[in-house]
């Protein structure tokens, strides 16, 4: 066999490998995770007027304080499953984005506060994902980011989530530790949650 034989026959071989590897191997394996434990809870997000009378979201629409954003969720940092989450938007069209796949995350301690109890060796957990952005009869994949911070018992939880219509390829928020939250996802912006503490509801670390 020629040089030229064996060289043309050597990048096929590469190429079938890749292609064979991007089909075998989950796309969970091929994202960015670190950190250990997990983080579950939720609650309400909305910026309210002082006294809890209306409600307005990033669209401006308004209603009573019985609509909201809300959120749902279970989270590990290693990626490992589940996590699942959910977010609803009640003030606009009852939009609601559920996670598919989770990208990247970071668990952290920001030295803030502890975020005992429970025992975690982190308090903030920031993440990309994607999944599907739908009203019930139209659905679009979509791409959401998080920053969920856990400040402990007797300490407000914050939140801040974005959304966006085009699904993320390759994110890593393990390369630096994200003292802000991201706003990596590209695409027409969906849904912003301004990071801010919890109407209700909370973030809890778990180991």
């Amino acid at each position: 066999m020629t040089h030229t034989k064996q060289s043309a026959w050597f990048k096929s071989g590469v190429r079938v490998l890749v292609i064979l590897v991007l089909l075998v191997v989950p796309a969970s394996l091929l994202a960015w995770f670190c950190g250990t434990g997990r983080m579950t809870g939720g609650g309400k997000l909305l910026q309210c007027t002082s006294d809890g009378s209306i409600c307005v979201d990033v669209t401006g629409a308004t209603s009573p304080t019985s609509a909201g954003v809300t959120n749902g969720y279970e989270l590990h940092c290693d990626g490992s499953d589940p996590n699942n989450l959910q977010i609803n938007d009640h003030l606009s069209s009852s939009f609601h984005f559920h996670l598919e796949i989770l990208m990247t995350a970071n668990c952290f301690d920001d030295g803030l506060a502890s975020p005992n109890p429970p025992a975690a060796g982190f308090d903030v957990f920031v993440g990309q994902g994607n999944g599907t952005w739908s009203d019930g009869s139209t659905s679009i994949p979509a791409c959401a980011e998080w920053y969920f911070v856990d400040h402990g018992s007797g300490h407000a939880s914050s939140s801040y989530i974005r959304i966006t219509d085009t699904p993320s390829t390759t994110t890593d928020f393990c390369s630096t530790q994200q003292t802000t939250p991201p706003h990596t996802c590209l695409g027409t912006q969906l849904l912003l949650v301004p990071f801010a503490p919890l109407l209700s509801g909370q973030n809890q670390a778990h180991k």
